[in-house]
């Protein structure tokens, strides 16, 4: 009694994706007004997601949320189903709005928008990264002693010659 009332009073609509809700009760999901039914399944694979958003959950840790770690039976069925929660949304495994297949690692929730991922990636390409410009200074700095150091056995190397 107790706990159904709690459920009761919390909505049962969760953010799921870019731009998603899920209702977790009835297992409906919504984007831009257009609601479509999920299996219980397909409700609670987003649900597992939604507890870290962005974040890659491994496929056994689903399988062990969906199906009580039965690989046999989850390893083939978690495929069949982000297929079929991604084809209920209307999703694109290219440029996922829902969910995000990570390769050899697993799934995540999509927690921003495809044009963003781009330039985040591209981004990180080109920024080094912070560790970098402590290597950069030293190997200047090396490098700088080291020429220094050169420069300065010449010019000895030239005097010694002048003054012999």
């Amino acid at each position: 009694g107790e706990a159904w009332r709690m459920s009761e009073d919390r909505s049962a609509r969760i953010a799921v994706g870019v731009g998603y809700t899920l209702d977790t009760l009835t297992h409906v999901l919504t984007r831009a007004g257009a609601e479509t039914q999920l299996s219980p399944l397909a409700s609670r694979l987003l649900q597992v997601l939604a507890r870290r958003p962005g974040e890659v959950f491994a496929r056994a840790e689903i399988i062990e949320a969906l199906w009580r770690g039965d690989w046999l039976v989850g390893d083939p069925a978690l495929h069949r189903l982000v297929s079929e929660v991604r084809r209920a949304a209307g999703d694109d495994a290219k440029r996922p709005t829902l969910i995000q297949t990570v390769p050899r690692e697993g799934y995540r929730l999509v927690v921003e928008t495809p044009g963003a991922v781009g330039a985040d990636a591209t981004s990180a390409v080109i920024a080094p990264p912070p560790w970098w410009r402590e290597v950069w200074g030293l190997a200047n700095r090396t490098l700088l002693i080291l020429v220094g150091g050169g420069v300065l056995i010449l010019a000895l190397a030239i005097l010694a010659r002048q003054f012999r």
